[in-house]
């Protein structure tokens, strides 16, 4: 009766010498062992060994854990509201500029005309008195971008002194435009010129800057702030002759 209990109770199949069968009722520990495999069995606990160490499956990872967001405060907002208003207008800037493409203005002096130049050296500082006519080339090559002049003038330059300016009757210049304005520079002008200047060769190296403030027309949009227009155009005059056509370097637009 007892065998019949352990034969159905046990995990196993048990591999039973008879000669321990009158044993069994004896022992509180039943061991049975084959050439195979032994196998040792309690009553109290249930467990079979079976002399090979049990292998477990190792606990299973936790799931990983996403990074803590940051929390928004005043100042990431304002930043990150900034970034976004610069890449809007960076944006905007760039189709305005790939549909309208826009050209830099183009001058040049056509004819010059140096009536007088004379220092006055006798008095301090020198006078100069002086008489300049020019007709300047403007032309805004853009097609599809109209300028406006909210202020455009000449100024002459001598030794890298200022002698004189007047202004040019120019204030709105429609697409693939060319204009030309006539300017006069003509009066006195108390300067610490160098004296070789009346040294009699009667040729005069002068300096004509066109300067101004303009805005752009991109179709019906017009451009609220103005830029700064600046222009160089180097003459060498000499008394009473007009000059040749020369190009004018644009500083600024």
């Amino acid at each position: 009766h007892r065998w019949d209990q352990l034969r159905t109770r046990a995990t196993t199949t048990i591999s039973v010498n008879p000669f321990m069968s009158s044993h069994l009722g004896r022992l509180p520990l039943a061991m049975y062992q084959s050439q195979q495999e032994r196998h040792v069995y309690t009553f109290e606990t249930g467990y079979v060994d079976s002399g090979v160490p049990t292998q477990y499956a190792p606990d299973p990872s936790p799931p990983a854990q996403a990074p803590p967001r940051r929390r928004l405060t005043p100042f990431r907002i304002l930043v990150r509201v900034f970034i976004g208003i610069c890449t809007f207008i960076g944006v905007l800037s760039l189709l305005i500029w790939l549909i309208y493409r826009p050209r830099t203005i183009q001058m040049a002096v056509d004819s010059a005309t140096l009536w007088s130049f004379n220092l006055n050296s006798t008095t301090s500082p020198p006078l100069l008195s002086y008489n300049l006519t020019a007709g300047v080339s403007i032309s805004n090559p853009s097609k599809r971008v109209s300028v406006y002049y909210d202020r455009l003038q000449v100024e002459g330059f001598y030794q890298e002194e200022r002698f004189g300016r007047a202004a040019l009757p120019l204030s709105f210049q429609g697409v693939r435009r060319t204009d030309t304005v006539r300017g006069m520079l003509q009066g006195s002008s108390a300067r610490y010129f160098d004296n070789a200047m009346a040294s009699g060769t009667g040729v005069f190296p002068l300096d004509l800057w066109v300067v101004g403030t303009v805005r752009y027309k991109y179709g019906e949009l017009t451009t609220t702030s103005a830029s700064t227009l600046s222009v160089k155009c180097p003459l060498v005059l000499q008394l009473m002759e007009a000059s040749t056509r020369v190009e004018c370097i644009v500083i600024s637009s």
